[in-house]
């Protein structure tokens, strides 16, 4: 039997002086924000900056605050030790700070802040919003005013870096036909690298005085503090080398600390394989090979073909494709690490030697991703059970960083709509919401004014609105809430919520009561064979679609039931009314007695399992006929559409007429791989209340969380 125990924090004081925080950005400060850039700078364009101050402490303080942040990134050093990174994401609504004590780094006499910033121009990740090449940093202590940017502060443009566009990776050497948005890769060049520019004794005379940034009126960015945790920090070791040529290196075990010598005047290609999928940012140490070229590929499987992943263990017979980075050495001790964090689980280093050897001296990885405080367990006789909740733990880890990710190779954005999902997981996972409490302020902050509907995903610089994943996005409060009982959080969105229903209220068509003509993007799940539904016609409209209507039943469910909790009852019943409305007029439009399915046009024979799911959760059949109904969803053999992964109930597709308590059992296995409010519910109104629910075959079974 499971045993789920949850906990909730319901400290609703913390979290309502969180809010605040977030959004009043009143600063201490009597002065503008000191913001500085490189002279002359290119404003948008590809760009790595240094900055640097050098100042001298008779007596070390006991603690010394500071506030730090950068655009589009920063890496911030004190006294050669890299402190921190950032910013994380936001927008500019609430471009975020960074504050870190920097007292334990300093020192007695001579000392040196120095921070590296670069804008990753028209390649940057489709997460970064920006404005300009900028850097601030300011302190609390009026004392140490004098470290703040605007206090001569030096500046460096680094001519060694070279931006990979995403067309050179992605088009000029042709390996997917999907979507990728995580940023261009790096090509360095050491011996036009400032080797040691970060530390104490570096000559930086030729340094440019930083350029202080003045603007009309406020600057651009409105500056509010961070409020996550920075990344994790610890680091991961490669597993084994997987396959060589060109050189003689034998195969097997590698932890990434033992040398790998390359020839001069050889090609290699060296195989390496962590065994899990990881991110952060690479490290690679090399020694000697002046001259020489590595390019460094990053990949979570190998593939049969262009567009076809292997099985992700298997490496023979097989490609390496992905994206990359270069570094050319300049035969001294250096190492290459990326701007911006990589994911993977292969990495293949393509090396062409010179006239020296090239000496790979360590290859490791600082993991970057959110840093959950405590994570569930989980624990069965069952080991393949065991394995999948660790997969799926991992999977949430993978989807976590600054925001949830929809996939950290390929994209790193935060979708309305995925979201739902990760933050269920993550709030049966651990009890620090943090990170879901961040991607729901940010994510409303993309309202158009006009729709009153937000962009598909967020911090993003797509530009159309998304009304699936804006209600999505009203679902995951409502889950949040009765998984959380945080009041004080989710009122602050009432207007932001009023907005995305009214926008669907205004297009209900007064003769049928279904969604009439919509023209903005409304995804729901991947067809099988057509794309993606519910379907836009030739005019890209789409009409009367039983799917997307029952989607917007659901929300309003979801609504009146938050609402009755935070005291809008009037609010409540003026959806309620209207949710049982479209209820009927689904039912009456789109009921098919003879097949006893829900079509998903009333003029068209066309059925899916999403429409006739939908239903069940909207209650259009009695409770009493809601198994009978999801049996038959099961076991029908005409449907035009078939659930895919994203739609959480897809797991069950597959299994024909099963016994109750088997039944019982996928349902909740499928609850805990996909943790959606969603399931559970499919599960709660097909199933008798006297049957209790039973582990798979095999073994007894609990989950216990932290």
């Amino acid at each position: 039997m499971f045993t789920l125990i949850r906990k909730s924090n319901g400290n609703k004081i913390k979290n309502l002086l969180s809010v605040l925080l977030i959004y009043t950005s009143i600063s201490v400060f009597a002065q503008p924000d000191p913001w500085i850039s490189y002279p002359t700078a290119n404003q948008t364009a590809f760009g790595v900056y240094h900055f640097r101050k050098s100042f001298d402490l008779e007596k070390v303080p006991e603690k010394l605050i500071i506030h730090v942040s950068a655009d589009n990134r920063y890496n911030l050093f004190v006294n050669g030790h890299r402190v921190c990174y950032g910013p994380a994401k936001g927008d500019l609504q609430t471009y975020k700070y960074d504050v870190i004590d920097i007292a334990p780094f300093l020192k007695p006499g001579e000392n040196l802040l120095a921070a590296l910033v670069y804008n990753g121009g028209k390649d940057r990740p489709l997460a970064f919003i920006t404005v300009q090449t900028a850097f601030m940093l300011r302190t609390e202590n009026e004392e140490f005013s004098f470290l703040n940017t605007h206090n001569g502060w030096k500046t460096y443009k680094n001519p060694a870096y070279k931006v990979i566009s995403y067309d050179e990776m992605l088009f000029n050497e042709r390996w997917f036909y999907g979507f990728y948005a995580c940023g261009g890769g790096d090509e360095v060049f050491a011996e036009k690298y400032p080797w040691g520019w970060e530390t104490t004794g570096f000559d930086d005379n030729n340094w440019l005085a930083a350029e202080s940034l003045e603007f009309d009126k406020q600057p651009p960015w409105n500056l509010v503090p961070r409020n996550i945790p920075f990344m994790a920090g610890h680091l991961v070791y490669p597993s084994k080398i997987r396959k060589i040529t060109g050189i003689g290196i034998p195969t097997g075990e590698w932890n990434g600390q033992t040398s790998l010598i390359v020839p001069p005047h050889t090609k290699a290609e060296i195989l390496v394989d962590f065994e899990v999928l990881t991110m952060g940012y690479p490290e690679l140490t090399v020694t000697g090979g002046a001259g020489s070229r590595i390019q460094i590929k990053y990949a979570e499987s190998l593939y049969k073909k262009v567009n076809l992943k292997a099985h992700r263990d298997s490496v023979n017979n097989l490609n390496m494709f992905g994206v990359w980075d270069i570094f050319h050495p300049d035969g001294k001790k250096r190492t290459f690490r990326p701007l911006w964090k990589r994911c993977f689980r292969y990495v293949q280093f393509n090396v062409e030697t010179k006239n020296e050897p090239l000496d790979i001296s360590s290859y490791i990885l600082e993991y970057s991703g959110y840093p959950y405080r405590d994570m569930a367990t989980f624990e069965s006789d069952n080991e393949r059970l065991n394995k999948i909740f660790e997969i799926c733990q991992r999977t949430l880890q993978m989807c976590s960083g600054e925001t949830y990710y929809d996939t950290p190779y390929y994209e790193q954005l935060s979708y309305g709509g995925d979201n739902r999902p990760i933050a269920a997981i993550s709030i049966y996972n651990s009890t620090d919401d943090r990170l879901l409490r961040e991607v729901l302020r940010l994510y409303p902050q993309s309202e158009n004014k006009e729709t009153g509907l937000f962009k598909s995903a967020y911090p993003s610089r797509f530009d159309f609105d998304m009304g699936t994943w804006s209600m999505a996005w009203i679902q995951t409060l409502h889950d949040y809430y009765f998984m959380r009982g945080d009041s004080a959080f989710v009122a602050q969105f009432y207007d932001k919520i009023e907005g995305v229903l009214k926008f669907f209220e205004r297009h209900l068509d007064e003769r049928t009561g279904l969604i009439g003509t919509v023209k903005n993007q409304n995804f729901i799940d991947w067809s099988i064979t057509q794309g993606s539904i519910p379907r836009p016609n030739e005019k890209r409209e789409m009409q009367q679609s039983a799917l997307l209507t029952l989607y917007f039943a659901h929300t309003l469910d979801c609504t009146s039931k938050l609402y009755r909790e935070i005291s809008q009852e009037d609010c409540a019943s003026h959806w309620e009314q209207l949710s049982h409305g479209i209820k009927v007029a689904v039912y009456t439009s789109c009921w098919d007695s003879k097949k006893q399915l829900f079509k998903d046009y009333a003029d068209r024979e066309i059925f899916s399992q999403h429409t006739n799911i939908m239903a069940i959760l909207c209650d259009l059949v009695p409770p009493s006929e809601q198994a009978d109904l999801l049996h038959r969803i099961l076991n029908f053999k005409g449907f035009e559409e078939i659930a895919s992964p994203i739609f959480p109930f897809s797991c069950l597709k597959r299994w024909k007429k099963p016994k109750t308590n088997t039944f019982s059992s996928i349902i909740l296995i499928s609850g805990i791989i996909f943790s959606t409010v969603d399931t559970l519910s499919v599960a709660k109104r097909v199933l008798p209340r006297t049957t209790a629910p039973t582990a798979m075959p095999g073994a007894p079974t609990r989950l216990i969380t932290c």
